[in-house]
C-alpha cells in the first residue's frame, strides 16, 4: 500500500506540469531562463501580437519587464505594444529612457519608428528609419509590421493628444519635454500642435527647434520653411520673417557643412558650435474676470539683449481679443526689461499699443531655463482707450550658446 501511494503522488506531480507546475511546486524554478519570467514568455507575448490580442500582450509584456528592466530590446517591444493598443505617450515615455541609455539604441530607433507610424507621423518614422537602415528589423516582426500599422494606426484627428488643451498649454508642455530630452515625446506632441492649428506659424517655429535638438536638421528645416510660407501669406511684420529667414539660413549653412543625413543619431542631439541662439517663452495669468496666455519667440543679439516676437491672447471682462507683436528685451543677472509694440484685435478693431515688461527672471544653474515674473503695461496708441497692466508668470526655454 505505501509503495501504491508513493507511486500515485508521483504521477501526480507530472501529469499537470504543462498546465500549472508552477502552481504545485513540480516545475523548473521560475527564473531558470532568461526569456522566461514567472510563467511569461517574451516569444508568447510576440505571439499575442500577432495573432491581435493587444491587451494580452500588454499585460505579458508587463509582467516580463517588471523582471527584467534593464532588457532594453524587451522594453522596445513592450514600448510597441502599447502603441498598438493606443498608449502613446506611455509607449514613447519608455522609448525615450531607452535611448537616453548607453545600450539599446538601435532597438528603440526601429520600434519608435513603427510607433510614429501607428501614430500617423509617416515623415518622423522614416527619419528614424533613416537613421538607423543598418539596423536590420527583427525577424519576429518584419513581415508582419506594416500588417499591423494597417490594422491599428490612429486616424481620427480629435484623438491627438493636445486636442483637449490650450495651444499656450500645449507648447509649454512640448517645450519642457524638448528642454529635458524627452525627443520622442516632444516630437509627438508639437507634430500633435501643428496638426491642430495647421494655418498658425509659431508652433512651427516650436517644431522646427525640437527637431533641431533631436538631430533631425533636415525636418528642422522642413519646419521652419512651413513659418515662413505661413508669415508671408499673413500680415507679419517685415522683421519677425527676417530673423526667420536667418534661423533658416543658419540651419541651411549646418546642414550642407555636417556631411550627415537628416535622421535622428541616436541619443545624441548634434554639435552646439553653430546652432541659434533662440528662446521660446510660455505664461500667462488667470483670474475669475482676467485671463492673459503669452508666447515669445527669440533671438539673441548678445549675451543679454535679444528681440522676439510676441503672441498672446486675454480676456478681459468677457472681452477676447488676440495680440500680435514685437519687443526687445535686455537680461541681466536677475531682472529683464523689455519694450515693444504690439496689436490687439477684437470684436471692435485693431488697436495698437506700447508695451513695457519687467520682472525677474531665475535662471537654472545650467542655463537653459528660467522662471520669469513680468509685469506687462500697454499703453494704446489709439484715444480714448484706457491704459492696462498685468501679470504673467511663465517659463522660458533658452536653446544654443550665446556669446
Amino acid at each position: 500500500m505505501f509503495k501504491y501511494i508513493c507511486f500515485c503522488l508521483y504521477i501526480a506531480c507530472i501529469v499537470p506540469t504543462a498546465l500549472a507546475a508552477d502552481e504545485i511546486g513540480c516545475g523548473p524554478e521560475r527564473n531558470a531562463s532568461p526569456h522566461v519570467r514567472g510563467g511569461f514568455s517574451e516569444s508568447h507575448a510576440r505571439n499575442l501580437i500577432l495573432e491581435g490580442d493587444i491587451n494580452g500582450a500588454i499585460t505579458e509584456y508587463s509582467r516580463l519587464v517588471a523582471e527584467e528592466p534593464d532588457n532594453h530590446s524587451l522594453g522596445s517591444e513592450y514600448a510597441y505594444a502599447l502603441a498598438l493598443g493606443g498608449i502613446y505617450e506611455a509607449s514613447l515615455a519608455r522609448l525615450d529612457r531607452i535611448r537616453s541609455m548607453d545600450a539599446g539604441e538601435s532597438f528603440a530607433d526601429y520600434y519608435a519608428s513603427l510607433v510614429f507610424a501607428l501614430m500617423g507621423y509617416d515623415q518622423l518614422a522614416a527619419e528614424l528609419r533613416t537613421a538607423g537602415e543598418k539596423e536590420s528589423a527583427p525577424s519576429w516582426i518584419a513581415s508582419r509590421a506594416g500588417e499591423l500599422e494597417a490594422t491599428y494606426k490612429r486616424h481620427d484627428i480629435n484623438a491627438v493628444s493636445g486636442a483637449g488643451e490650450s495651444l499656450a498649454m500645449q507648447f509649454r508642455r512640448a517645450n519642457r519635454l524638448a528642454a529635458s530630452g524627452q525627443h520622442l515625446q516632444s516630437l509627438s506632441l508639437f507634430q500633435d500642435i501643428v496638426t491642430l492649428y495647421p494655418g498658425e506659424y509659431l508652433p512651427y517655429v516650436g517644431y522646427s527647434i525640437a527637431l533641431e535638438k533631436a538631430g533631425m536638421i533636415g525636418k528642422s528645416i522642413e519646419a521652419m520653411k512651413s513659418a515662413l510660407i505661413l508669415i508671408s501669406s499673413g500680415n507679419t511684420e517685415q522683421e519677425t520673417g527676417d530673423v526667420l529667414e536667418r534661423r533658416l539660413s543658419s540651419l541651411e549653412a549646418r546642414n550642407a557643412g555636417s556631411g550627415v543625413k537628416t535622421g535622428v543619431a541616436a541619443g545624441t542631439t548634434g554639435p552646439s558650435v553653430d546652432r541659434p541662439n533662440t528662446m521660446v517663452y510660455a505664461g500667462g495669468m488667470l483670474s475669475s474676470n482676467y485671463i492673459s496666455m503669452n508666447a515669445r519667440f527669440g533671438y539673441f543679439m548678445d549675451k543679454s539683449k535679444y528681440f522676439s516676437l510676441d503672441a498672446g491672447f486675454t480676456n478681459i471682462s468677457d472681452v477676447n481679443s488676440v495680440n500680435i507683436g514685437f519687443s526687445v528685451y535686455n537680461r541681466g543677472k536677475i531682472m529683464v526689461l523689455g519694450m515693444g509694440w504690439l496689436i490687439s484685435m477684437n470684436s471692435n478693431g485693431a488697436i495698437p499699443y506700447i508695451k513695457i515688461s519687467m520682472g525677474p527672471s531665475i535662471m537654472n544653474k545650467k542655463g537653459t531655463a528660467s522662471w520669469d515674473i513680468f509685469l506687462d503695461g500697454k499703453m494704446p496708441l489709439k484715444k480714448d482707450m484706457p491704459t492696462t497692466a498685468g501679470i504673467s508668470v511663465g517659463r522660458t526655454y533658452y536653446f544654443g550658446k550665446r556669446k
